[in-house]
Parts: structure tokens; C-alpha cells; sequence
């Protein structure tokens, strides 16, 4: 989750960008800040994010060489708690974004963020990809030239001062979940393999 930058922001808010003044719509219902975090969140796609960091430090290589059944549980695993502790997680983000943003910026971030276009170009250019060939929604430029739209882009660009804290305790959230769920997932597979070879059953 690193490198939060939209580019496609940055080119928006160059000199000569639309004067026009719209003012993001309230959202409805829910705390702001923490439906900014689940739009934000989304935005870039940070379940996935999550799933390639920890793939590279979950389970020994020399245990998955005996048992690579146990990889894609433990992705799926992954998925099923980060489903569950989704809520949490937004909280969390929602707090840090309360202390950076102003009612009027995450107003427009929401709408900003919400843009399929903007999106896109974002995961491209952190995966690497080239640009797809989208288009940025008239609204979403309009919102950009704004005071609260400049300043929601302006401030993104360091919203990893925001993140990075937040890192450990999302970590210290879902590890507890994901290992469980993981465990049950192997248990039962493993009472399989016992079963059919012909083992003793465990007491």
C-alpha cells in the first residue's frame, strides 16, 4: 500500500484547469470519514494489495513442497477474514483520515475516488501497465478544480502518512482471524489424508 499518487489528479489539476465551483453532495448515512476510507479502500483495491504482501512470508516453502494444497487455503483464508473484518479496518483508516481531511475535502475525495476512469489509470500505473485507453468523468475534473478537490488530491499524495501506522494494527486485526480460519481449513483436509491412508485418529 505504498505510494498512494494519482497521477491522473495531478495532470487535472494543472494551470487552466475549469473554473466551475460544484460542490460534492453530502454522502448518506455513516460516519464520513469512514465511508471515505471504504471508497478509498476500494479505490486501490486494497484487498488485493494485502494478499500479494503476505504472500511472500506466510507458510515455509519446505512445508508447501509437501503440501500445496495448503497455499490456496490460505489465500482463501485471507479473503474470508479480510472480508469479515472489513468494518474494522475502514474504522481504522477513518480515524487517520478525520485528522488529515476537512469535512469539505473528503466530501470531494468521495466523489473523486469514486470515479471508474481514475481508478484505472491509478492500478495501471501501479501495476506497472500502460495507460488504459478510459476516460476521467466531466464531474470528477469539474470536482478537481475545486478548493476542497485540489486540496483532497494535494493531500493524497502523502496519505501514507495516514497508512503506514495503520499497517501494524490492520496486521494485528486480521492475523488472528486468517490463521484460524486457515487452521480449520488444514485441519479438516488433514484429517482427510489420515483417514484415507489409514492413520489413528487423533484424540
Amino acid at each position: 500500500m505504498k505510494a498512494l499518487i494519482v497521477a491522473a489528479s495531478l495532470a487535472l489539476l494543472a494551470p487552466g484547469a475549469a473554473l466551475a465551483q460544484p460542490r460534492a453532495p453530502a454522502p448518506a448515512g455513516g460516519k464520513l470519514e469512514v465511508q471515505l476510507a471504504s471508497k478509498l479502500l476500494d479505490f486501490i483495491d486494497y484487498k488485493n494489495a494485502v494478499r500479494r504482501g503476505m504472500e511472500g512470508s506466510t507458510l515455509p516453502a519446505e512445508l508447501l513442497a509437501v503440501r500445496p494444497d495448503w497455499s490456496p487455503m490460505f489465500k482463501s483464508a485471507m479473503t474470508d477474514e479480510l472480508d469479515h473484518d472489513m468494518p474494522v479496518l475502514e474504522s481504522m483508516l477513518g480515524a487517520g483520515l478525520r485528522k488529515t481531511f476537512t469535512d469539505d475535502e473528503m466530501k470531494a475525495g468521495m466523489q473523486i475516488v469514486s470515479d471508474k476512469g481514475l481508478k484505472a489509470i491509478y492500478l495501471a500505473a501501479q501495476n506497472g501497465a500502460p495507460e488504459p485507453a478510459v476516460e476521467v468523468a466531466k464531474a470528477t475534473e469539474d470536482l478537481l478544480a475545486t478548493p476542497a478537490g485540489q486540496s483532497f488530491a494535494t493531500k493524497l499524495q502523502t496519505i501514507n502518512t495516514v497508512l503506514d501506522p495503520v499497517q501494524i494494527e490492520v496486521m494485528a486485526t486480521v492475523m488472528p482471524g486468517v490463521m484460524r480460519r486457515f487452521g480449520e481449513k488444514a485441519e479438516a483436509a488433514e484429517v482427510q489424508k489420515r483417514a484415507a491412508a489409514g492413520y489413528a485418529a487423533a484424540r
